[in-house]
C-alpha cells in the first residue's frame, strides 16, 4: 500500500459535495419589517443622547453599540413574549368555543333522541305551561300557520 494513493470518496459524499458547489442562493422575494419601529427608533436616540451628553470618549462608541445591543434584544424579547400571549389567548378561545359547541350539538341530539324513544317527553316538550282557571295545565303549543 502506498501512501500516494487517495481514498475513494463515497458516492453519497461525492454527490453531497458536487451538490454544495452547483447550489446558487435563493432570491429573496420579501422582508418583514421589525415590529414597532418607531418604539425601537425612540430608545436608540434615547441612547445616543445620553452617552453624548456625559461627552465624548473613545469608550462612546463601544458604550451606544452595546447599550443598542441590549435595548434591541429587550424589544426582541418583549415581541416574543406577547406574539406567544396572543398566540395562547387565540388557541384558548378557539377551544372553548369548540367545547361550546360541542355542548350544543350533544344536548341538541339527547333532546331529539329523547323526543324519539320517550313519547311522554316528546308530548312534554312540544308543550306549554299555563294557567287555566287558576292552575297549572299542560297545553299544546300554538302551531304557526
Amino acid at each position: 500500500m502506498s501512501i500516494t494513493k487517495t481514498p475513494k470518496l463515497g458516492k453519497a459524499v461525492a454527490n453531497w459535495v458536487k451538490g454544495k458547489l452547483s447550489k446558487k442562493s435563493d432570491t429573496i422575494k420579501s422582508v418583514k419589517p421589525a415590529k414597532n419601529l418607531t418604539g425601537r427608533r425612540k430608545d436608540f436616540e434615547d441612547i445616543v443622547t445620553r452617552v453624548d451628553k456625559h461627552g465624548k470618549s473613545s469608550k462612546a462608541s463601544k458604550i451606544k453599540h452595546d447599550a443598542a445591543k441590549k435595548a434591541s434584544a429587550i424589544h426582541d424579547k418583549y415581541e416574543k413574549a406577547s406574539s406567544e400571549v396572543k398566540k395562547y389567548n387565540r388557541r384558548l378561545k378557539q377551544k372553548t368555543f369548540g367545547g361550546a359547541s360541542a355542548a350544543i350539538v350533544g344536548a341538541v341530539g339527547a333532546h331529539g333522541a329523547a323526543k324519539h324513544h320517550f313519547p311522554k317527553y316528546k308530548k312534554f316538550m312540544e308543550s306549554d305551561i299555563k294557567t287555566v282557571d287558576g292552575r297549572l295545565k299542560i297545553v299544546p303549543k300554538n302551531k304557526k300557520k
